[in-house]
């Protein structure tokens, strides 16, 4: 295992779809949009994986010893370059047209156009050439180059509060004060597991393992994923939050953002909350906890996972969890939602919550006239309209047809995958992250997320308030606040998903 450094990230990669460039995309946009991740994978498959000694981790990116940061206008001028290199993307996506809420609807022409266009890995134009300017260049130099990668953080508030992001990797993965864990599916091919392992030789931030092999809704998903927990929690740095990624994910909000979002909560967990079929439950067999349904998508702090490792009970849980249906779905709010067995830093009461987003508990409380809180609906880019804030996702649904909310992508598996038309709902959303983005769907709108994010991430004149956040149920609670003054946004009530 390699050295870790105290203001590292780290993240665990799970991808069930091809395009891995996107997952590890993913990770570089949480973490300060790095690199061009989706693009990442295409383009090192071109890249013959050349095993000779400058591969070695003395050779890996590491952190210089004097505090330095990054300079907004070159990483600006790099990013563009990397941008151009997909092939005919500039000359065919209007991005600035396709954010903007009030011009895109009038010039459907430049939107179908942009509909229409495709990614095609073999044209995307990925200089390796072995000798630069008389300098021999390795395929770690490449790489860095070629997509743009940080070298130093955007400023000192992101390098004092480290974060944590975990994917799972399934087929065919850096800003340089976060650390990176790659969860790589053993039935992922042998090219792909060259190419994560290349990424752990080139950037002595990433650290690779292998997971046993990834079945939807089985056991080896939350395996994958909780492997990287624990070793997160296990390392000497000092990151502040956890927040799970899938490879079809894509952040909603910059590195900064997310800090100071991540500040906002103040160490309280962040998981959805719902009632578990029985058909999930192991027959005739107690569960060590109450059992309650959210989604792999969470958010908690360092304590919380360093709790998790120490905890018994969560370890019985866990393995309890191993004979069941979709045991991701059940973890997190499960260990989270059950104070008076499990008392989980930031913890939350479930069945408590459970009768406010039901209605329940205001009908006991509530004053004659008074309207229950959760009914409203109001959001912006930086004002939650729900209590779960870890990811976005529309599902084709009762809950969601009833609050309008539109899917102008396509359902796969119910959920919805974004489109072209959708850029404008999802740039003023409030959730971190937002699933999901199928590279063979319209990609036009992933890059051009990815783009205006990243772009947002660079622009250190631009100015936003996430003191919202701060009055979500959870950090309200966790500051003494009494349960009958907390505000519960959920306009599709109990449902969260």
């Amino acid at each position: 295992m390699k050295e870790v450094r105290s203001n590292l990230l780290r993240f665990c990669i799970r991808r069930p779809l091809l395009f891995d460039r996107r997952r590890i995309r993913n990770i570089f946009l949480f973490m300060i949009f790095v690199s061009m991740i989706p693009l990442l994978q295409r383009a090192m498959t071109a890249i013959r994986v050349r095993k000779h000694s400058s591969m070695k981790r003395t050779h890996a990116i590491s952190t210089p010893p004097t505090l330095s940061f990054e300079d907004p206008e070159l990483a600006m001028r790099n990013l563009n370059r990397t941008m151009w290199t997909i092939a005919d993307f500039k000359q065919n996506v209007d991005c600035e047209l396709l954010t903007d809420p009030y011009l895109y609807h009038y010039d459907q022409k430049k939107t179908r156009q942009a509909e229409n266009w495709t990614f095609v890995d073999e044209n995307f134009v990925f200089v390796s050439e072995s000798y630069v300017n008389g300098t021999q260049r390795t395929v770690c130099q490449d790489i860095k180059d070629n997509f743009a990668f940080l070298e130093y953080p955007l400023s000192p508030e992101e390098l004092q509060f480290p974060l944590a992001f975990g994917l799972l990797v399934h087929s065919d993965a850096t800003q340089p004060q976060n650390q990176f864990c790659i969860a790589v599916d053993a039935n992922a091919d042998r090219q792909f597991k060259e190419q994560m392992f290349l990424l752990g030789s080139c950037f002595s931030n990433i650290f690779v393992m292998i997971t046993p092999a990834v079945t939807w809704c089985g056991f080896s998903v939350l395996q994958g994923v909780y492997s990287c927990v624990e070793y997160l929690a296990k390392l000497p740095d000092d990151w502040k939050y956890y927040q799970y990624l899938s490879g079809v994910d894509l952040p909603l909000k910059t590195n900064l953002e997310m800090v100071r979002i991540f500040k906002q909560l103040n160490g309280s967990f962040n998981s959805g909350i719902y009632d578990l079929e029985e058909s999930r439950r192991q027959n005739g067999k107690p569960s060590p906890l109450p059992l309650w349904k959210s989604s792999l998508s969470a958010t908690f702090s360092r304590e919380s996972a360093h709790f998790m490792l120490k905890s018994r009970l969560v370890q019985q849980t866990y393995k309890y969890l191993r004979s069941t249906f979709c045991p991701d779905e059940t973890f997190w709010t499960t260990i989270a939602g059950n104070p008076h067995l499990l008392q989980m830093p930031g913890g939350f009461n479930a069945t408590l919550w459970k009768e406010k987003l039901t209605g329940v508990w205001d009908k006991k409380h509530r004053r004659r006239g008074e309207k229950l809180r959760f009914k409203k609906r109001e959001f912006g880019p930086y004002q939650p309209e729900t209590y779960y804030i870890s990811r976005y996702q529309v599902w084709n649904n009762y809950n969601f047809r009833k609050l309008r909310a539109q899917c102008h992508g396509i359902f796969a598996q119910e959920s919805c995958v974004y489109g072209v038309r959708d850029l404008t709902t999802l740039i003023n959303r409030p959730e971190l992250v937002a699933h999901k983005f199928y590279m063979e769907y319209q990609p036009a709108a992933y890059f051009c997320l990815y783009e205006k994010v990243r772009k947002r991430a660079l622009d250190r004149n631009f100015k936003f308030d996430v003191s919202a956040y701060g009055e979500l149920p959870g950090p309200k609670l966790l500051s003494g606040t009494p349960f009958e003054k907390v505000k519960f946004g959920s306009p599709a009530g109990y449902v969260y998903y």
